[in-house]
């Protein structure tokens, strides 16, 4: 009789219990899924894209993840020679191919152009002597080719704020003013300038949309450039000199795909 009193017991006490299991499994389960809140401080990583964050308005919120691991960007529209003398209006494409995580490897081409005389091209004179007009201004065009490595910081919590430091190799080549298009007709000594350097850099992206980000780059060009010179009587030669420079690039559009 006392057994056949207990059963029943022992029946509803294994039932709560397994019910009390299924309880705390889903709310772990959710808890594991909910999105993180709390501080807004972001934690700096590179574990992932997830993460969601909404505007002070209210009615927008931005992506909750920036999606895809190739970009193109258009980059300008400046460049300073700090140290000798760089065309100061650069425009270039880039694309970027992410390796793993944060780790990034991109290729780039520009456009350069510029005006001006041997005074803009740090130049002690034009070389040519007095004759009138040799010493005038004129247009610059040239190219600019590059390569590296990028790192873009993850932030856990605001993950469409995407901050990056970068390293590349360019070559640079820029033709300087002629008079009527020949190398022997020139409006200064020197006929074009080449060189190479290394870039450190870095920047910043805001990324409205999941695919679609702006932001501004800066980068140094160290390295040397060799001017190709032609004097009076028509010989030529090569002379050297060192090169630094500053590259400030706040219209930046990137797409991802």
């Amino acid at each position: 009789m006392h057994a056949t009193h207990l059963a029943p017991v022992r029946r509803r006490s294994t039932w709560a219990g397994a019910a009390a299991l299924v309880s705390v499994l889903a709310v772990s389960g959710a808890a594991q899924a909910a999105p993180a809140g709390g501080s807004a401080s972001a934690r700096v990583g590179t574990g992932g894209n997830s993460g969601s964050a909404k505007g002070k308005s209210g009615g927008y919120k931005w992506p909750e993840v920036v999606v895809a691991g190739n970009a193109i960007s258009f980059l300008a529209p400046l460049q300073f020679g700090l140290v000798n003398y760089l065309p100061k209006a650069r425009f270039a494409f880039q694309y970027d191919r992410q390796i793993r995580k944060g780790h990034w490897f991109h290729v780039g081409i520009g456009a350069l152009f510029d005006r001006g005389n041997y005074k803009n091209f740090r130049m002690k004179d034009c070389g040519l002597g007095n004759a009138e007009g040799v010493c005038d201004k004129g247009g610059v065009v040239g190219v600019d080719v590059y390569a590296g490595y990028t790192y873009k910081f993850y932030l856990d919590k605001r993950p469409w704020l995407v901050p990056f430091v970068r390293g590349s190799v360019g070559y640079t080549y820029f033709d300087l003013p002629k008079v009527g298009g020949g190398s022997g007709n020139r409006e200064q000594s020197r006929v074009h300038s080449q060189g190479m350097t290394i870039r450190p850099g870095g920047g910043l992206r805001l990324f409205p949309l999941d695919q679609l980000g702006v932001g501004i780059d800066v980068g140094l060009p160290l390295g040397f450039l060799v001017h190709q010179v032609r004097n009076e009587d028509g010989e030529e030669g090569r002379t050297s000199s060192f090169l630094l420079g500053i590259e400030v690039l706040p219209l930046v559009v990137e797409y991802r795909f």
